[in-house]
């Protein structure tokens, strides 16, 4: 028995632009992918907030980079490649554990992939950081919003890009009724 050589349809799919509440493009290839982006996300918050550091480079690409708009006091404001995006969070997470007594709490939420195609794919989110601290109280740390790109190598999704705004929301372009988009 040989096996099929074609191309599936998640590798040959065309870009998708969901439009919020529109059905049309909701197979269960774009289904799929969708979940294990927001898990993706998810993941993210999990193994940095657990200190768990080898799981959280395995969700980067080798090359990925994250920026930071406006850059955390003394946090460069941009990293590059999984190594160096791995030494910088364990840094930061042992600064605030160790010096602060305070276990950050990621809260990502409002995760909308905004683009999808076979191997890559936008996806934006919503944060907000809260600190346990070790005498038993919180306080709300930080809130921004996340644009991570996404990269699929066989049946996985990796970080590509991951930019966090920690002030201003970025701005989304959207699609004239009848021609390009529109610029404010």
């Amino acid at each position: 028995m040989t096996q099929s050589t074609a191309p599936t349809p998640a590798t040959t799919r065309a870009e998708v632009r969901p439009v919020p509440g529109s059905t049309g493009h909701l197979d269960a290839a774009f289904l799929a992918d969708r979940a294990a982006i927001q898990d993706l996300v998810a993941a993210y918050s999990l193994a940095y907030d657990s200190g768990d550091f080898d799981a959280l480079g395995d969700l980067f690409t080798e090359d990925a980079s994250f920026t930071f708009t406006p850059a955390p006091e003394g946090f460069p404001p941009s990293v590059t490649t999984r190594e160096r995006i791995v030494h910088a969070m364990a840094a930061l997470y042992h600064h605030h554990t160790g010096t602060r007594g305070a276990h950050q709490r990621h809260l990502t939420t409002n995760t909308v992939v905004v683009r999808l195609d076979g191997t890559t794919a936008e996806a934006r989110s919503l944060l907000s950081v809260c600190f346990a601290l070790d005498d038993g109280t919180h306080e709300i740390g930080r809130s921004g919003s996340y644009v991570d790109l996404l990269e699929k190598d066989g049946q996985r999704w990796r970080i590509a890009s991951r930019h966090l705004w920690l002030r201003d929301l970025p701005r989304i372009t959207a699609a004239a009724p009848d021609g390009p988009e529109e610029q404010e």
